[in-house]
């Protein structure tokens, strides 16, 4: 929910609070001219001036880290318009009297719920809530109204003093009373205030602490100094002007003007990293490289430890710059900040604890940052699908060599073993009746001979699903088995070492489609290991045909490649998957 929530202007919501200010800052002047001696800057127009400098040093701070929705510029710029009051509480201010008795302790309340929200807009806790309710009954309720509807200046001597239009009933007694009590109440709370932005500093992180102390510190300091004034008027049960309120009040004024610095500071740090983010963007566009945005950040925001993961799937998975998949967990003494938009889930930094505490800070790296972002989101997105499309394509050619494996050893037990014995029998058969009946024997030879073609056609159909040397000795015995059996095979170079099973199949898939592809003449295969790569190269002393789809489809489903042209063909594939 914004603050206020208002259809003026933005621009106009900044110049309402100087407006504002100065009005009353012309109404002081005027009041503290027309009886100095009531008042706490006295008859020094430098101490006025210096007065009225500090809270429009507020004003000035509030207006320039005034952002849409932020409730921090609004309550340091009402404790700047409140800060003059304290001169109102006077004969001199006429008929403004009245509001200066009840508002003359408004600031420092003021002061401490813009401290206690602080530039990053931290949301109170029951403990802030507690203490700001204290110092809102204490200094406006109690040091204000209740005091205000029990006194008459007049009545008490004041004969110069206006008539107080919340008069109920004069008690010179209960307006002692209720200024003793309200000024021990202010000691009270102000320690309260104190505790908690000790306590808040202390638990806070360094990025954190770094953003909300130049300005917690001085407002505590500004309201400790309220809080020793309310205890050196104890006594007499109301602030008054002498050597020691002065001095005490141009002490509040040099921690106002602190207060200022500290808020204008928050303005500072995000101009600069503004400057550093737009840096970053300059180099991104000169760094497309996956992962390049990863290593800007780290650099910009000083954690070489940072790393930048990406949503898929709606939040299912993660992933890295190059695709890869990655755990969105926490470990010690780290944190992660998601990036969304729309209330989508788009990224998550994952860093130092701590390091993006600033509000401020992320915005900027959320809108400096963001067209690098989606690019490389989009391109990490297109990488992960691109492995899971590999490890798809893989799981298909691993499920289809298990296959082949299963047929080969289904034919080689069962087909061909009965073949065998057939075969067996038949011959038997032809040593019995070969005296008896010589045409029988003729024809069951013929049988015999059908036979042994019928177990040489399915040996080779069961060697070419899933060579048993293969899966048993290598890429190496297999290619040898090969080349037994087709004379027109030639290998030059064969591999020392084994290579992942599926890689040995998808090379041996290759050598035997462009063996078949060459029709006639020999094929000559070298076939060797360079730096954990299986390079194949198949030469024909003929043209091939044309390499067919499924060749390339199984050399890149191992994360292979293949070229050809009408009498070579290079392949290269991993050794490891």
């Amino acid at each position: 929910m914004s603050w206020p929530h208002t259809l003026i202007d933005p621009r106009v919501h900044r110049a309402l609070p100087a407006a504002a200010y100065l009005l009353l800052a012309a109404a002081t002047v005027a009041i503290v001219r027309t009886g100095p001696e009531f008042a706490l800057a006295g008859g020094s127009g430098l101490t006025l001036a210096a007065e009225l400098v500090a809270g429009g040093l507020l004003i000035a701070a509030a207006v320039l880290v005034w952002r849409s929705g932020a409730l921090f510029p609004w309550l340091l710029a009402a404790a700047a318009l409140a800060w003059p009051l304290a001169e109102w509480n006077t004969p001199a201010a006429g008929q403004a009297f009245t509001t200066g008795l009840v508002l003359y302790a408004a600031w420092p309340p003021l002061l401490t719920a813009a401290a206690l929200r602080g530039p990053d807009e931290r949301r109170l806790d029951r403990s802030a809530a507690v203490v700001l309710l204290l110092a809102f009954a204490t200094t406006v309720g109690v040091l204000g109204i209740a005091s205000t509807l029990v006194f008459d200046a007049r009545a008490e001597g004041c004969l110069k003093c206006p008539a107080n239009h919340l008069l109920v009933a004069d008690s010179e007694r209960a307006r002692h009373v209720l200024g003793q009590w309200g000024l021990a109440l202010s000691a009270s709370w102000a320690v309260g205030f104190g505790v908690l932005a000790v306590a808040r500093l202390a638990s806070s992180s360094p990025a954190r602490r770094r953003l909300t102390a130049p300005v917690l510190v001085p407002s505590t300091a500004a309201v400790a100094l309220f809080a020793t004034d309310a205890l050196h008027g104890l006594q007499r049960g109301f602030l008054s002007n002498d050597a020691a309120d002065r001095a005490l009040w141009k002490a509040q004024i040099a921690a106002l003007v602190l207060v200022a610095a500290g808020a204008a500071w928050g303005r500072v740090r995000v101009h600069r990293t503004r400057s550093a983010l737009a840096r970053l963007v300059v180099e991104l566009g000169a760094s497309p490289s996956p992962g390049g945005l990863q290593e800007r950040l780290a650099t910009t925001l000083g954690d070489p430890s940072l790393e930048l993961l990406h949503c898929l799937d709606g939040g299912v998975r993660w992933v890295y710059a190059d695709g890869h998949a990655a755990t969105l967990t926490v470990g010690h003494g780290r944190e992660v900040t998601r990036i969304t938009a729309a209330g989508r889930g788009l990224s998550a930094v994952v860093h130092r604890r701590g390091l993006l505490d600033d509000p401020a800070l992320i915005r900027e790296i959320a809108v400096s940052v963001r067209l690098a972002l989606d690019h490389e989101r989009l391109r990490a997105s297109r990488r992960a699908q691109l492995d899971d499309l590999r490890r798809s394509r893989s799981r298909i050619v691993a499920t289809a060599d298990a296959e082949r494996r299963r047929l080969e050893r289904d034919l080689h037990d069962g087909a061909q073993q009965r073949l065998v014995t057939l075969a067996i029998g038949v011959r038997l058969a032809r040593r019995r009746l070969a005296v008896a009946d010589p045409a029988l024997d003729g024809e069951l030879a013929a049988g015999e001979e059908e036979l042994q073609a019928a177990l040489d056609a399915l040996r080779e159909l069961a060697h070419g699903l899933f060579p048993a040397a293969l899966e048993e000795e290598g890429l190496t015995a297999a290619i040898e088995a090969l080349a037994e059996a087709q004379p027109r095979l030639v290998p030059v170079v064969l591999p020392d070492e084994r290579c992942a099973p599926p890689v040995e199949s998808a090379a041996y898939f290759l050598i035997g489609e462009v063996l078949r592809l060459a029709s006639a003449g020999d094929v000559s295969v070298d076939a060797s290991d360079r730096d954990g790569r299986l390079i194949i190269e198949l030469t024909g002393a003929r043209k091939f045909a044309p390499l067919p789809l499924r060749v390339e489809d199984r050399v890149g489903a191992v994360g292979g490649t293949v070229v050809g042209d009408a009498t070579h063909v290079r392949a290269e594939l991993p050794c490891g998957l």
